[in-house]
């Protein structure tokens, strides 16, 4: 079965930066929404238009929904589907860039987005979030500059969860700056599967996105209370955190071609610690996620199995 996907690999931290102007994110609220054969909210792609295109199974993985956060009307809701024909599943995907799929292979390409006038720090706004037989969700945020024919990343951040939150709650993806170029293009993405393995019926709705400038945290910096030593001689890394509020967390060592090695959901911690061990693993480049409140802090580790 053919399947539409994209693999969350963008990922956290903050910068400090002065603002004068701000970026704009469209229809934060997502209040207007087109009209016509399919319906998008305004400023927004997603399949709706070539997944309603196909005679007699068409749908919309994409809907306005009047469960919303806070002031106003309405929400977005993003679900994951079952295409009859041709037989696939296709996640709830909505962009602030433009989205074109190619329904007939299971393929999309992902290009623009709206003018970046600034640095922002986060990427914040409301969910709610209902996954079924496992699956997970992300939004996302990349900056890009476009010189000539290249485009170059200049930050990327992203907030994704697997765990059922049925009322409405604020989350936050930091914004991680790997470039001095400036930015000029911003692009937003929500996904309501963010794994290639999805499940039919699972839902997600997004509100009230804004972008943050905050610098640092109001209290102790959960970094901070990360550390981390790696055992050699037992071939361990051992995660030690102490955390300023009990959170959901949890640990992920990932190789450097995206595979997932170990994962450790701890649950609703401050305090903890976590043992990885890697002996049977090839010797290489690995990366070490703690997701924790929403924020996911990451480092690389080269394991030397022969030392």
């Amino acid at each position: 079965m053919k399947k539409i996907f994209i693999l969350p690999v963008m990922l956290l931290s903050a910068l400090l930066t002065s603002v004068q102007a701000q970026t704009v994110i469209p229809n934060p609220s997502f209040e207007t929404w087109t009209t016509g054969s399919y319906s998008d909210p305004t400023g927004w792609d997603t399949p709706n238009q070539e997944l309603m295109s196909i005679p007699f199974f068409g749908f919309s993985v994409v809907t306005k929904s009047t469960d919303h956060q806070g002031s106003g009307s309405f929400s977005a809701k993003l679900e994951t589907k079952h295409l009859t024909l041709p037989p696939m599943d296709v996640p709830g995907f909505m962009t602030c860039g433009k989205l074109t799929v190619d329904i007939t292979n299971g393929t999309y390409t992902l290009s623009g987005g709206v003018p970046c006038l600034d640095l922002p720090t986060h990427l914040m706004g409301f969910y709610k979030f209902v996954p079924k037989g496992g699956d997970s969700c992300v939004i996302g945020i990349g900056l890009t500059k476009t010189t000539g024919s290249a485009v170059d990343t200049v930050a990327y951040g992203s907030f994704s969860t697997k765990d059922t939150v049925p009322d409405w709650q604020p989350f936050s993806a930091w914004i991680k700056y790997v470039s001095t170029l400036t930015a000029d293009t911003m692009n937003i993405i929500a996904m309501s599967t963010a794994q290639q393995v999805m499940t039919p019926g699972t839902a997600l709705w997004v509100d009230n996105l804004f972008l943050d400038y905050t610098l640092g945290f109001p209290e102790k910096d959960p970094a901070a209370g990360i550390q981390v030593y790696n055992d050699r001689e037992t071939s361990r890394l051992m995660v030690f955190f102490d955390f300023p509020r009990r959170q959901q967390t949890r640990v992920r060592l990932v190789s450097m071609m995206g595979q997932t090695v170990f994962i450790d959901d701890i649950g609703l911690v401050d305090k903890g610690r976590s043992v990885i061990p890697y002996g049977s693993l090839s010797q290489g480049i690995y990366l070490l996620e703690i997701l924790h409140d929403g924020r996911v802090f990451t480092k690389k580790y080269f394991l030397n199995l022969n030392s």
